[in-house]
């Protein structure tokens, strides 16, 4: 069977980004979830499902894992004053500006 890579342009190689994979101690650093959190996002399929490496190995595409991270913060919503005053009892929260 022929390597697919060997017969592309060498500047197409070149210009592929490197595919990086998490294993679990990093995706928890990233995400900061639990392990059984993760596995339990999964099986809700509101999280990337992971890759299996090898008969004992599993890990995320980083990727993949940045893209849910992004779309987690982009869907937050500004917090109301009660939301505010409840967090922060005594203090106002800066807008931005």
């Amino acid at each position: 069977m022929k390597n697919s890579r060997a017969s592309a342009p060498p500047s197409a190689i070149r210009s592929a980004p490197p595919i990086r994979l998490l294993h679990l101690p990093q995706l928890l650093a990233v995400t900061g979830l639990g392990k059984t959190k993760i596995y339990e996002l999964q099986a809700e399929g509101s999280f990337p499902m992971r890759v299996k490496i090898t008969a004992h190995s599993v890990a995320w595409v980083e990727n993949e894992v940045q893209g849910w991270v992004a779309a987690r913060i982009a869907s937050r919503t500004s917090w109301s004053a009660r939301e505010e005053s409840a967090c922060f009892p005594g203090e106002k929260l800066k807008a931005a500006s």
